[in-house]
């Protein structure tokens, strides 16, 4: 009877760690996956909508030419 239980015991920790296992593999590919997905339209779309603002002030004279420079350069830098 003993023996039964010990091999059940052994069964129950192989199963554990064949889970504890899957578990890891699952979460590296669900990094793997985060890691790899494009980046998102909205961002380059903020970036538009910001360089078209900028523009705006530049026009009226709000904005002086050498700060819309360096504000387009800083844009453009995340793109």
């Amino acid at each position: 009877m003993e023996q039964q239980q010990q091999a059940y015991d052994a069964q129950q920790e192989q199963a554990q760690r064949q889970i504890e296992a899957q578990q890891r593999q699952i979460e590296a590919l669900q990094q793997q996956k985060f890691q790899q997905a494009p980046q998102p339209q909205t961002q380059q779309e903020d970036v538009q909508a910001k360089l078209i603002k900028y523009a705006d002030l530049h026009q009226k004279g709000i904005l002086s030419d050498e700060e819309f420079k360096k504000l387009k350069a800083d844009l453009l830098a995340r793109i």
